[in-house]
């Protein structure tokens, strides 16, 4: 009988956590909502535990899934006898619609064709998860891929050539729990990006945004260049910080300059397109628990040769950014203003310090000299790092207490470009 309470102790031991370890419910309830989808015909079999979808299968609320126009859908099946492979749909210039909860999920996807070769790529959410790659016949391709959705709908749609869909899984992924300390993810352009050391002068505020905080704070900046508010959105790359975002983060999210350029129609949106782009990246911080901090489109080396004053960049998209703002309770800091009042208490030519001018020969990378006023040097990178962080020292989130402009790292003094 002693030998018998042992063992069920043993046991209840096992089965249970230890003591000051608790098991996160909800993560381990999500990682098991999964949804498996066999496409192909109404006659074929279907494999267990899945959901058929034809080509008639039409999108609706009530269903949760379906195609947005089944008539850009084909049903193909052959003489196989795998549930998966004997059957499969193609389609164009429409979409596969689900319509999940907001969250993290993990995507397969089955595609091929027993009898002939074929090209496929997958588009989810508008964001190319599965380049297109060739298939000849009776090539399977089965790969997965993770996706941060948004919306509430996940929309797949197929690139390529005489392409096949044979079968989709979703499963959900758990939630990430918060770290001891946050981590700043920045969203922005080549303003904002860093450099490597061969483009020495030239850097980016998010660069030297860790100059201004406690050593507790991680910067994780994915600016790059060249990038707009959608451009970012379709490259993946908010899709990247959205995976990786914990609870109490933060999401800088600074765009404008590449979304007023017209004359680069893939890169360009209205400033109506901008706030819709601008409130998904509110939206998908906020679904994570992180905090998203908006900042208007920091101010160029644009003066009135007249009187010397700065005019404003970007008026559009900086009143589109402080209206996403309004709308949504957002925390806002106005670095257009910011900026271009300090670029006015330094002038027309003390500005030359702050982006990037430089005679030729100083620097490897502009051997012929450069003039830009829209990038900086690392010491206008600094300067305007300083501004972003005095107004994030006045926001109220618990970021400003991690903020600290006075006992900075030491700022080199302003180059001199005659």
């Amino acid at each position: 009988m002693k030998k018998r309470n042992i063992w069920m102790l043993i046991c209840l031991c096992i089965l249970l956590p230890p003591p000051n370890i608790s098991l996160d419910h909800e993560s381990i309830i999500a990682a098991e909502e999964i949804q498996k989808f066999d496409f192909g015909t109404g006659e074929s079999k279907v494999e267990k535990g899945y959901t058929r979808v034809t080509d008639t299968t039409a999108y609706s609320e009530e269903q949760g899934y379906g195609f947005l126009d089944t008539e850009m859908v084909t049903a193909i099946q052959f003489d196989v006898e795998d549930h998966i492979q004997m059957d499969a749909v193609s389609f164009t210039d429409t979409s596969f619609e689900i319509d999940l909860e907001p969250g993290d999920y993990e995507i397969t996807v089955i595609a091929g064709d027993p009898t002939e070769s074929m090209s496929l790529g997958i588009l989810a959410e508008n964001i190319q998860k599965i380049e297109e790659q060739a298939l000849d016949s009776g090539e399977f391709l089965e790969e997965t891929f993770e996706l941060a959705l948004i919306d509430g709908t996940l929309s797949i749609q197929l690139t390529g050539e005489n392409t096949r869909l044979n079968s989709l899984t979703i499963n959900k992924l758990p939630k990430r729990r918060p770290a001891d300390h946050p981590t700043v993810y920045v969203a922005s352009d080549s303003t904002a990006q860093t450099y490597a050391p061969y483009w020495k002068p030239q850097a980016g505020w998010g660069q030297m945004l860790d100059r201004f905080a406690a050593d507790e704070i991680t910067v994780a900046n994915h600016a790059i260049s060249g990038r707009s508010s959608k451009t970012f959105y379709t490259e993946g790359r908010l899709d990247n910080i959205l995976r990786e975002i914990k609870p109490n983060d933060y999401l800088f999210i600074q765009f404008g300059h590449n979304d007023a350029t017209i004359s680069r129609p893939e890169r360009y949106t209205t400033v109506e397109e901008f706030k819709v782009y601008l409130t998904d990246y509110v939206m998908g911080g906020r679904q994570r628990e992180a905090i998203p901090i908006l900042i208007t489109p920091v101010n160029r080396r644009d003066f009135n040769a007249e009187t010397g004053e700065f005019n404003i960049s970007f008026p559009e998209y900086k009143q589109g950014v402080e209206e996403v703002a309004e709308e949504l309770d957002v925390l806002l800091v106005d670095l257009n203003s910011l900026s271009r009042a300090y670029f006015d208490e330094m002038g027309p030519k003390g500005t030359k310090a702050i982006f990037l001018h430089a005679d030729s020969g100083l620097y490897e990378a502009f051997p012929e000299g450069v003039a830009d006023d829209t990038h900086f040097q690392e010491y206008g990178a600094i300067q305007v790092a300083r501004l972003l962080s005095e107004g994030i020292s006045e926001l109220d989130t618990p970021l400003a207490g991690y903020i600290d402009v006075e006992e900075a790292e030491h700022v080199p003094s302003a180059p001199v470009n005659e």
